[in-house]
């Protein structure tokens, strides 16, 4: 069941905020990698290859932690688990220009 996202969470994904995307491996060990990210009303995109380490993991193992820190006030952030739902083929990077 999805949870709406507060309205402080939402203003740090529209942001020009950096995230930090932690994914487990086969071993179970977590991976952890800087994200860019955005939003899609309720849902959290992030720029993700399917070839990457975190691209595998999550289809092997959805399960996903994310930090997001206000690039002008690191006192703000919000930490978020969760799963991924979706994976979207993005062959223009579209998603990705409006992301960066």
């Amino acid at each position: 069941m999805a949870i709406a996202l507060p309205p402080e969470i939402k203003t740090l994904l529209d942001g020009p905020n950096y995230a930090h995307l932690a994914t487990l491996m086969v071993d179970g060990s977590p991976h952890v990698a800087t994200v860019w990210v955005a939003r899609d009303g309720e849902r959290i995109i992030t720029g993700v290859g399917p070839d990457s380490i975190k691209g595998r993991n999550t289809r092997r193992d959805p399960r996903v932690a994310l930090t997001i820190t206000d690039a002008r006030d690191p006192y703000s952030m919000a930490q978020i688990r969760g799963r991924v739902v979706e994976w979207r083929e993005d062959p223009q990077l579209a998603a990705k220009d409006a992301m960066s």
